[in-house]
């Protein structure tokens, strides 16, 4: 995803320098670059935005797999959605690269082929990311009954809402990239440039969070209090829930190893003896 990004960046940057330097000596000449879809650059920024968008409903569809128990038939729809968005995509790569001279990317030849890429992405999306949070709901319900009184039972709605929300700033950034399309807008360029990095942030931003402890209620970063004699009605409260303490048994076991060697010549002699313990010597000696 770094790799495609910076592609995709560097791109943008040889295209407007030719565009506003190169191509802007001319009257109305920024425009005209612009207007050339078939031209090379623009065709591999296409490639690489279609590359990014299939690796990240690759990474989704991947999660899926894993969250439900690595269960083969629940692959089978967000798979075909994927093949179908990889065919739209690329497809419409085909016919920017044979579209013909000032030929706009709203051309009707063109509308079909994106107006399926960007609808079946939102779709894959959206339908992995309720799959993983229905699996999240539905596990921790089963596993309810085994928690003790007062467990995390909301452990799983933080997990949820990371899940939810990293998938709804993709869905919708790529949702207003649709409306801006649908609508016959150029601001949907602005929208294509901001989504590819975009991409790369918003599904590696769950590693982040949960790295930092978020799904974890805090739990490792403190903020909760343990009483000193904690008793059977006692609460131990960590993330703003309360966990029931129980009374714990201490064992403490004390060795002793006392070391009287250099003592044993005097212990044995009779009368008593005032010695030099410095020395080892008696004062007679």
């Amino acid at each position: 995803m770094w790799l495609l990004s910076v592609a995709h960046l560097a791109i943008d940057v040889v295209r407007a320098v030719e565009g506003f330097v190169v191509w802007g000596q001319k009257p109305n000449g920024t425009n005209d670059f612009y207007a050339i879809i078939s031209s090379p650059t623009e065709v591999a920024k296409n490639v690489i935005y279609i590359s990014m968008t299939l690796v990240a409903d690759s990474f989704v569809t991947y999660r899926l797999f894993i969250v439900w128990n690595k269960t083969w038939w629940i692959l089978v729809v967000p798979v075909t959605l994927l093949v179908a968005t990889a065919v739209a995509g690329y497809g419409a790569c085909v016919e920017i690269g044979l579209a013909k001279q000032g030929n706009a990317i709203f051309a009707e030849n063109l509308q079909p082929w994106i107006r399926s890429f960007f609808a079946l992405s939102l779709t894959t999306n959206l339908l992995a990311t309720i799959l993983i949070a229905g699996r999240i709901m539905w596990s921790n319900r089963r596993v309810r009954k085994y928690r003790a009184s007062g467990a995390a039972a909301g452990s799983h709605w933080e997990v949820i809402e990371t899940m939810i929300q990293s998938a709804a700033i993709y869905s919708a950034a790529l949702a207003s990239l649709l409306g801006t399309y649908l609508a016959g807008s150029n601001a949907q360029y602005v929208c294509l440039d901001i989504l590819q990095p975009l991409i790369g942030v918003v599904f590696t931003l769950i590693i982040i969070r949960v790295g930092l402890g978020y799904t974890m209620n805090d739990s490792v970063s403190g903020g909760g209090h343990i009483s000193d004699r904690a008793g059977p009605s006692q609460l131990q409260t960590i993330g703003g829930h309360s966990y029931p303490l129980q009374p714990v048994a201490i064992n403490v076991s004390v060795s002793r190893t006392h070391d009287r060697a250099s003592f044993e010549a005097y212990d044995r002699k009779e009368g008593p003896v005032v010695s030099d313990v410095e020395s080892g010597k008696a004062p007679s000696e």
